[in-house]
């Protein structure tokens, strides 16, 4: 087996960025022979509770020792958006996850919404959603930024500001998919920098507007990975 060490990855993680391991691991599982266990915490604590071969996951947290499980989780709190004076932020608006968090905002008053796309223009086949959020009379704004490039998100949290925006919503990610033998360090890179390194840059920039909340989307891969999917999976954990 093969095991992977990490440091506050997991849980109430202080290292967002070592969360990576941990998606990555999971859709290595998913495609090859070989056991990939993940640990996190402090050597000691590791060797400590040890390394329980029945657990692919497993976490040292001060004096316990924690492992994943899927549960039930409760309802989440509505959210209130229900403010004739609120915009919002959307990265990969124009996309169907963008168009379909646009819709779901202008429906419950969203004053305006500015929709950052990478290409400037709607993704392919998404004609139907973007007349769905024209209907709802809400004012939008489409700007072209990648939000792998900092340059891009500058300005577009400066238009944030012009739209009086409370809220910073991110749904930009990319596919690059491939089986490991075929995985590139360009390949990682191109599928982290939007969705990972876009959010850090979004959160910190995205401080100069007085946020009443920041959402950022993951995918279901992160938790149980996919064949194919080892880069996709990494970014969204």
């Amino acid at each position: 087996a093969l095991w992977l060490l990490t440091t506050r990855a997991v849980p109430r993680a202080r290292r967002p960025e070592h969360a990576g391991v941990w998606g990555l691991a999971r859709s290595v599982r998913t495609e090859a022979s070989l056991q990939v266990r993940c640990a996190d915490g402090v050597v000691g604590q590791v060797l400590t509770y040890g390394t329980d071969a029945a657990e692919p996951e497993i976490a040292a947290v001060g004096s316990e020792r924690t492992v994943s499980r899927l549960i039930h989780a409760q309802q989440a709190a509505e959210l209130d958006t229900r403010d004739e004076n609120d915009g919002h932020l959307i990265s990969g608006g124009t996309g169907g996850l963008g168009l379909l968090t646009a819709r779901w905002l202008a429906q419950r008053g969203a004053f305006a919404l500015a929709l950052a796309s990478r290409s400037g223009s709607l993704a392919r086949g998404t004609g139907g959603e973007w007349a769905q959020v024209q209907s709802t009379g809400v004012a939008v704004v489409v700007q072209r930024c990648d939000t792998a490039e900092a340059v891009h998100v500058r300005l577009f949290v400066a238009l944030g500001l012009r739209l009086r925006a409370t809220g910073v919503w991110h749904a930009a990610g990319v596919l690059a998919d491939g089986l490991l033998p075929k995985q590139t360090a360009a390949a990682l890179s191109c599928v982290y920098a939007p969705k990972a390194h876009g959010a850090w840059t979004l959160q910190r920039m995205g401080a100069a507007v007085p946020q009443r909340r920041c959402v950022v989307f993951s995918s279901v891969a992160a938790l149980l990975g996919g064949a194919g999917q080892a880069n996709y999976s990494a970014a969204n954990a």
